[in-house]
């Protein structure tokens, strides 16, 4: 784009008088404690294209934070995109020599890649946020309501953070709980409009100072319960309980087979492509790959049902190891026999795909050491949660909470060093000096997180419920949001 601004000067012959100057935006202030660069192709352009033009940008993001902050003296992160902002962050602070007072607000920065925790991207979100992203989709921190919620000829954009104080109270509540307390809230509100019993000077002071707020809140909860009631016929019509149930099986690697079915039938009732691949790939994550012939299979039928332009997908999918095909059971080299002996090969490899063997996999390494399956205990209450897996109705801990949730306690990565190593990309453990100096336990202190690639709202109530939990600051920043849906238009043509 600089170079085209350029070209035109040029030819306009004012090249010479003007000076040209970068303009780095930096993050936008999505909410009090939420910030993105808003670069929506970030993703696709780094982790399927190895772009690296954005790299910079995301590195520049780094140093304007610290030129606010001050240095952040404890940085730390996991995947190769972190390594090299992180790198070309401290390269740009040495090439600009500046020299920040070390941060007092800041305790510590975590750097993290897209790619370390694609399951928390795959799954079905339950938070109320999670579910109008996915639903209506939310861009720039803005919702656009069709018709059907807004009540109106035309769709009304609705800017979603906590000014409104209604959305505010229900951002981060899981989804069933939502319903009670609008309604709840409904009649708090029509109790406070009652002037009856009210003077004079309080019916004054009430419509000049309450008044306001009350109708703006009134008018934001017909709009959420009217949202609400979109979102739940959607999800009754696609049988979302059971959706659930098999996603929840997947992760759990039980009923593998009968998990293999049900993507087979959404595929043949050509159900969204979207729904149908989010799926595929949570197989193949939880599988450590598809067996050749379930992934032959799945492509074939995928084809059929919606078209031979989404071999392009499947070829995305795999570059970034969403989806993966097994490989052959038969030791390196060996070569099938022809004849009675290539029959029965066939024959053992039907058996094998028939009966619901446990497969090994790499992801179940990493559920064990990072304890992302909670015991049902700790996930069993959902209204009033004590633990981040509530975001998924209790399967699953978002691998970016884990991780934070390490930092916060003891201030690095202790005890994570053996399941870091089974996460893509390098470690960072980026330590000044005067680290050495602060204290370990970072709570009551502020914490930046900082995810390359999107992160979903589900991971971001996660991450603010951790907060509360260990009464410690946690800000949000990223590149921008993604969910299931979105990552899979992103990989299609």
């Amino acid at each position: 784009m600089l170079y085209k601004c350029e070209k035109v000067l040029e030819r306009e012959g004012v090249y010479g008088n003007a000076t040209l100057m970068d303009f780095p935006l930096g993050f936008l202030p999505i909410d009090k404690d939420l910030f993105s660069l808003e670069i929506s192709d970030f993703y696709r352009a780094f982790y399927l294209k190895s772009d690296l033009a954005y790299i910079h940008t995301a590195a520049m993001s780094l140093v304007q934070l610290c030129k606010i902050c001050g240095s952040i003296t404890k940085i730390s992160g996991q995947g190769k995109c972190a390594k090299m902002v992180v790198d070309m962050m401290n390269l740009m602070m040495k090439e600009l020599k500046y020299e920040s007072p070390i941060s007092d607000s800041v305790s510590h920065l975590i750097v993290l890649d897209r790619d370390i925790d694609y399951i928390s991207v795959l799954l079905s979100q339950l938070t109320y946020e999670g579910l109008l992203d996915e639903t209506f989709g939310i861009n720039n921190g803005r919702v656009i309501f069709p018709q059907e919620v807004s009540g109106k000829d035309e769709p009304v954009k609705v800017v979603l953070n906590s000014s409104d104080l209604v959305f505010e109270e229900i951002r981060n509540s899981y989804f069933t709980g939502v319903f009670g307390f609008l309604r709840d809230k409904a009649k708090q509100l029509q109790a406070q409009r009652e002037i009856t019993n009210m003077s004079l000077s309080d019916i004054k002071q009430f419509v000049t100072k309450e008044m306001k707020s009350i109708c703006q809140q009134q008018t934001s909860l017909s709009l959420h319960i009217r949202a609400c009631e979109v979102i739940l016929e959607e999800k009754n019509a696609e049988d979302f309980h059971e959706r659930l149930n098999i996603e929840r099986d997947i992760i759990e690697n039980q009923n593998v087979n009968e998990c293999m079915n049900y993507i087979e039938d959404i595929i043949n009732k050509q159900d969204s492509f979207k729904s149908a691949l989010r799926l595929i790939c949570l197989l193949s994550i939880a599988q450590n790959g598809l067996p050749s012939s379930d992934y032959s299979s799945v492509m074939t039928q995928f084809r059929q049902s919606y078209g031979c332009k989404y071999i392009v997908t499947f070829h995305n999918l795999e570059k970034t190891g969403l989806v993966v095909e097994q490989a052959s059971l038969l030791p390196p080299g060996k070569i099938p026999e022809k004849g009675a002996t290539a029959k029965a090969t066939k024959i053992v490899e039907k058996v094998a795909t028939a009966v619901s063997f446990p497969r090994y996999s790499n992801f179940k390494t990493v559920v064990r050491k990072f304890n992302l399956i909670p015991a049902e205990s700790d996930s069993s209450n959902v209204k009033n949660p004590k633990d981040m897996s509530y975001v998924f109705g209790g399967a699953y801990v978002p691998l970016i909470g884990r991780i934070t949730e390490q930092i916060i306690k003891y201030g690095s990565f202790h005890n994570l060093e053996d399941g870091l190593k089974l996460l893509p990309g390098s470690t960072i453990m980026n330590f000044k000096k005067e680290s050495m100096k602060q204290e370990k336990d970072l709570s009551s202190k502020t914490v930046i997180v900082y995810v390359l690639g999107g992160i979903t709202y589900a991971e971001v109530a996660a991450l603010r419920l951790l907060g509360q939990l260990n009464s410690c600051r946690i800000y949000i920043a990223t590149t921008s949001f993604i969910n299931g849906n979105s990552l899979m238009e992103m990989l299609s043509p």
